[in-house]
């Protein structure tokens, strides 16, 4: 069995629980506890490009962010998640998430490196399902004297 097939075997839940297990506590009201458990042979890009699957509901939009979160771990190769995404069929979604990480994520790069991987756009658009910005993000409080609110990007450090 290949690995897209194993993880194609994954339950999103189980696919939640090892990217919970992978740093993104953020999200562990998503999932049961019993479910939290990394996968180690599961690449980090293939189970971001995972979590993106799915119908519009409110299950694949919460896992959708869960995968941006993932996507945006610093060892993920952005050539890897690109071929990842087109194989799984979800290049629209990893787009969408690159272009609103471009405007905030410290590394314009990275998501800039994915976007030249990518193919060109189909015709689906599902803006209005999409998590916005405010969904892959926190946003502080004042930072200090004279400083407004602040953004920050969600992601892992999952050490392989």
């Amino acid at each position: 069995m290949s690995r897209l097939q194993e993880v194609r075997s994954l339950s999103r839940a189980e696919l939640i629980g090892v990217a919970v297990a992978r740093g993104c506590h953020h999200y562990s009201p998503f999932v049961r506890s019993q479910l939290v458990a990394d996968q180690a042979e599961l690449p980090q890009e293939i189970l971001g490009c995972a979590l993106l699957a799915g119908p519009q509901s409110l299950e694949t939009f919460q896992s959708i962010r869960v995968a941006a979160m993932v996507l945006s771990d610093e060892a993920c190769s952005p050539a890897l998640v690109a071929a990842a995404a087109e194989e799984m069929g979800v290049s629209s979604r990893l787009a969408h998430i690159a272009r609103l990480a471009l405007a905030v994520d410290e590394r314009p790069a990275y998501w800039h490196e994915i976007l030249i991987y990518l193919p060109a756009e189909d015709a689906t658009d599902e803006s209005d399902f999409l998590p916005g910005i405010s969904r892959f993000s926190l946003e502080t409080g004042k930072a200090g004297p004279g400083r407004g609110p602040a953004r920050i990007w969600l992601r892992t450090n999952y050490t392989r």
